[in-house]
């Protein structure tokens, strides 16, 4: 393989690494979002419970079940972002490694691209952190 296929087949894999790892990025974001929707409307519903409770009136079981099924979604998304986090950090070493061997071919190519990674790490490391 000469210089020139090997450096297309490297950009390639190193720009399909990059967009998989925006695809995950992306995908975090939305469900980080719905927790934080799902999340604002349960703390709403158990604010009225209690004031219920507190006035010791009936709570309705459409209200009890209301709570449990979004905290059974709270669950599940919290799982899903966990589960993202693992597979976006995965996915920026794939990319690294793949920004690497660009880089014996393509110095200037790698660095360019290096330079977005390293946009979308910060940006995702700076939602992680803003959830903790």
């Amino acid at each position: 393989m000469n210089r020139k296929d090997k450096e297309s087949r490297l950009v390639a894999n190193t720009e399909t690494e990059l967009q998989k790892t925006q695809q995950i990025a992306e995908s975090e974001f939305v469900k980080t979002q719905l927790h934080k929707f799902t999340n604002d409307k349960l703390s709403k519903d158990i604010i009225i419970r209690d004031d219920l409770l507190k006035d010791k009136r009936d709570v309705s079981e459409k209200l009890n079940d209301r709570i449990e099924d979004r905290q059974e979604m709270l669950d599940s998304l919290v799982a899903e972002v966990n589960s993202n986090q693992t597979e976006l950090l995965g996915s920026y070493d794939v990319a690294k490694l793949a920004i690497a061997e660009l880089r014996k071919v393509n110095p200037k190519k790698a660095n360019e691209l290096e330079n977005f990674l390293a946009l979308k790490v910060k940006k995702s490391s700076s939602s992680i952190f803003k959830k903790q």
